[in-house]
């Protein structure tokens, strides 16, 4: 059972953007609901039906590509380890390296995840080796539990 999340480890999209790389239209969390740095992130991202990519997939029948599913959660899981070594920002200071992703593994798509979800996307850590950390990633619409796999993700 994890702990009720207090107000100083929600994040909103200002905090977001500073501590990820991505903008516009590949920024895929839009709030951080719970965050313990380097062991565990909640994070939300609101699908909604006017999204760049629904335009091709597919007008008929949109449905999030998989691939930005897992984005979302890459998204997600790099907050929890950029969070656990945020330095202040100094004057003059050039922005953090972006991460990376190294793997996806055992990674399943159970159900479409379509305008109007709220994709709810959970990164827990399970262990790092130097600058390369594995990642164990769910990503849930309600209590529907509708990707999971895990991630190796670079710093």
């Amino acid at each position: 059972m994890r702990d009720t999340p207090t107000e100083s480890s929600r994040l909103g999209v200002l905090e977001l953007l500073q501590i990820l790389p991505h903008r516009y239209p590949m920024l895929m969390v839009d709030r951080i609901d719970e965050l313990r740095p380097g062991e565990f992130a909640e994070g939300i991202k609101c699908v909604t039906a006017n999204e760049p990519f629904f335009q091709g997939h597919f007008p008929e029948h949109p449905i999030m590509p998989g691939v930005l599913i897992v984005e979302s959660m890459a998204q997600v899981a790099g907050v929890m380890l950029r969070a656990r070594s945020l330095p202040a920002p100094e004057a003059g200071s050039k922005p953090a390296r972006p991460g990376v992703m190294a793997s996806i593994q055992r990674m399943r798509f159970r159900r479409p995840v379509v305008p109007g979800d709220q994709l709810r996307v959970r990164a827990t850590h399970l262990k790092s080796l130097g600058t390369i950390h594995q990642v164990k990633v769910e990503a849930l619409v309600g209590e529907e539990l509708v990707a999971d796999g895990e991630l190796m993700l670079g710093s």
